[in-house]
């Protein structure tokens, strides 16, 4: 699935509430959050998601246009361009690196989320299970 896109997103969320961790890896955090994938070489245009959990369950979609943050006031907001997003999805970019050094620009409780590092596992395994392929890629399109 490519990158960015809404079926890439809502696996994702399948992958992500299929992990047994779920709840104690987001325990003591906002409820909400949005990504925005800035437009960059390879990412001809912005891409925003917004999550939040429902019931002990990943809820999410893209947005239209990033200015609905604002009105969504969301707990988090993690906003970089596309080639660190692409870096942190391939492993080659540290995230608590690229958060606190400030790469990866996060509004929000930031120190929160650090003390939570420990929880990546869970992210990173519903990551794994979903095949992905990135716009930029020769073949991906």
């Amino acid at each position: 699935m490519i990158f960015g896109t809404k079926a890439w997103l809502d696996a994702v969320v399948v992958a992500l509430n299929r992990q047994p961790g779920l709840a104690a890896a987001v325990a003591g955090l906002a409820s909400d959050a949005a990504v925005i994938v800035e437009r960059d070489a390879g990412f001809p245009r912005t891409a925003t998601a917004y999550g939040r959990m429902v019931g002990g369950r990943v809820e999410a979609r893209l947005l239209p246009d990033e200015d609905e943050v604002l009105e969504l006031e969301p707990g988090y907001v993690v906003r970089a361009p596309y080639r660190l997003w692409k870096d942190l999805l391939l492993g080659r970019l540290d995230p608590v690196k690229a958060a606190t050094s400030g790469r990866v620009k996060v509004q929000g409780d930031l120190e929160a989320l650090v003390r939570r590092v420990q929880h990546r596992v869970v992210i990173d395994a519903a990551l794994r299970e979903v095949a992905t392929a990135f716009p930029d890629e020769e073949g991906s399109r």
